[in-house]
């Protein structure tokens, strides 16, 4: 037993999603890092005008902070490691390696998931009760509710890795993916998958399912209530409040259930692959700019930084 456990460890994956991308792999290493570079730019520049202009310290931006954290964890636990694999003609992961970053990965999602439920019951406070939002939420809460998220995630994040960790694999590994996919690589395993099979259901209803939910009655309840406003004008202020969060959440659930539905067939394998590839790539990089083109308060706060760095180096 033994020995078939430091031979499970000593398995490598092969990841072989670009070997058909062979011939463009320099092109395919520069986009890759252009846009990681502009992610990594974006989500931390957002994370740190949130920490330290106070005009942000209120519950949506605690949230669309924490929620550009996710972004940078998530691009983060999968592109440099791509990015290694394209460079170095090499493209394997151990499975402790696959371990972490299937953890990571699903433990990121989580937080991301309940972090646009969160923003979705601010935003039906703000546009249905605007007269008790400030009772009904407030920094202490919503810092206790994103607390509790992260915790939720660890907790799935840690049975997550134990379970996987603990698979048995009789053999070498090839995923024809970009990077260490949940569902072929537990497929591959010898040892029982049921306990593996039932957390990714559990992560899925719990906290993919009901939040899909959850947030649509928000939205039922918003758009009822912006339909009410007698004036147009009003009405495009109330719906300017939610459009951002209405954009990102339609283009993350869009991708998710796409990703979960699409077949994992010969046929649309690279339909799979390029909407994975979108998903963890391009996605992290464009909700910022969703969130901050048209964004006073972001605006306001970056001018405020920049005029006060310019301040105390001149």
């Amino acid at each position: 037993m033994a020995h078939q456990k430091n031979q499970t460890l000593n398995v490598e994956v092969l990841i072989v999603g670009f070997v058909s991308l062979t011939d463009y792999r320099i092109p395919l290493f520069l986009l890759l890092l252009i846009i990681y570079t502009l992610t990594c730019i974006e989500n931390l520049l957002i994370i740190f005008l949130v920490c330290v202009n106070p005009r942000l310290h209120c519950p949506m931006y605690i949230l669309i902070g924490n929620l550009f954290l996710c972004e940078f964890l998530y691009t983060t636990d999968l592109v440099p490691l791509i990015l290694h694999h394209i460079l170095s003609g090499r493209p394997t992961i151990s499975h402790l390696g696959c371990s972490v970053q299937l953890s990571v990965s699903g433990a990121v999602t989580i937080v991301e998931t309940l972090l646009l439920t969160l923003m979705s019951y601010d935003r039906y406070l703000a546009i249905c009760k605007p007269l008790r939002y400030s009772a009904l939420i407030h920094n202490r809460l919503c810092f206790y509710l994103v607390i509790v998220s992260w915790f939720i995630s660890l907790i799935f994040a840690t049975a997550t890795f134990y379970f996987v960790i603990n698979l048995e694999f009789c053999g070498p590994l090839t995923i024809d993916h970009f990077y260490c996919d949940f569902t072929p690589y537990v497929s591959f395993a010898c040892s029982d998958i049921t306990p593996v099979v039932l957390i990714g259901l559990s992560v899925s209803i719990t906290v993919t399912i009901l939040p899909f939910v959850l947030i649509v009655l928000s939205y039922v309840f918003i758009i009822f209530t912006i339909l009410r406003i007698q004036t147009s004008e009003g009405r495009k202020k109330a719906f300017s409040t939610c459009s951002s969060h209405l954009l990102v959440v339609t283009i993350y659930y869009t991708a998710l259930f796409c990703l979960y539905v699409m077949p994992r067939s010969d046929q649309y394998l690279n339909v799979y692959k390029g909407l994975s590839f979108i998903y963890f790539s391009v996605t992290p990089m464009i909700n910022p700019i969703i969130y901050t083109l048209r964004n006073q308060d972001i605006h306001k706060a970056l001018q405020a930084t920049l005029s006060k760095m310019k301040t105390v180096y001149c």
